[in-house]
């Protein structure tokens, strides 16, 4: 009934082997790794629930900024007005505030947003999640799934937090 969380691979493993000394047993089954990690798993299980192709493909930064260069080139944008990079993270900024393309403020630059919709519309369409989706595709999983929400609820009833003092 605990669920065991925390920021880096290297913490997460030393809280997998600590559990399992402590335990004496297999700690896999277990759910102990980071939020990145943890909420793949989530994801894996829930795929249908999360809007989700079964063998969804997870992008890392480079292909993620790829990825968002073909998208700024196929909406005719001038690449130096919208540096890839720039477009990354505003794109990364905005799902981890939880704001999906169409509910951005009006003030930020239309064409940002124009980028961000026109990525997530491709990544949407070739099974692709980035990082910062990973998160965010989780957040609304359970948002949205009141009875997966219960169900987690009910499963977990403790939580650690592993370097609470970072968030």
């Amino acid at each position: 009934q605990i669920l065991a969380v925390t920021f880096t691979n290297k913490a997460a493993a030393e809280m997998r082997s600590r559990t399992s000394r402590l335990l004496a047993q297999d700690v896999r089954p277990l759910w102990i790794g980071t939020f990145h990690g943890l909420t793949h798993r989530l994801l894996r299980q829930h795929w249908n629930d999360a809007g989700l192709p079964e063998k969804f493909q997870i992008l890392d930064q480079d292909d993620q900024l790829k990825t968002i260069r073909r998208t700024i080139r196929s909406l005719e944008l001038d690449e130096k007005a919208f540096p890839a990079k720039q477009a990354q993270w505003f794109i990364n900024h905005q799902k981890d505030q939880g704001l999906r393309a169409h509910n951005i403020d009006s003030d930020a630059d239309e064409n940002l947003v124009r980028i961000y919709a026109s990525y997530q519309a491709n990544c949407d369409a070739s099974g692709l999640v980035d990082f910062a989706e990973i998160l965010l595709r989780a957040f609304e999983l359970l948002k949205n799934n009141h009875h997966l929400l219960q169900h987690y609820q009910q499963r977990f009833k403790h939580i650690l937090v592993d370097e609470f003092q970072d968030t």
